[in-house]
């Protein structure tokens, strides 16, 4: 038998992806995380809709939030303007990046500055 530089890649490639099929499950199978402030009746019912998912109300302290925040692989919410720079920031030293941003109308609490927003991991 002949080794060849071209047998050593196909041989390396089937044994690495072998070896990180079970670590990429994983990392896809972890719930999202959901941010939002039970103060905000928008950003309570927000929650509501997200089925399955870690939630984190920023009502409850902002150091709950932070301790939360332990490099998620999804974080979606519903905040306040103020909130939400926070928030990026941290979840961009993590390593997450913006996925979407929009303010939302809020007719319920008459604020003008929720925004529903996305980050995932690169």
């Amino acid at each position: 038998m002949r080794l060849s530089r071209r047998s050593m890649l196909k041989g390396s490639a089937v044994v690495g992806s072998a070896v990180a099929a079970p670590a990429i499950a994983a990392i896809a199978s972890k719930t999202p995380l959901v941010v939002f402030d039970s103060r905000i009746p928008e950003s309570v019912a927000f929650a509501a809709t997200q089925n399955g998912a870690e939630q984190v109300d920023l009502a409850q302290g902002a150091e709950n939030a932070w301790r939360a925040l332990n490099f998620p692989r999804a974080v979606t919410g519903l905040t306040r303007w103020s909130d939400w720079t926070a928030l990026r920031g941290a979840l961009e030293e993590q390593g997450l990046r913006l996925g979407e941003e929009m303010r939302v109308a809020s007719p319920l609490s008459g604020r003008t500055h929720l925004f529903r927003w996305t980050m995932t991991a690169r």
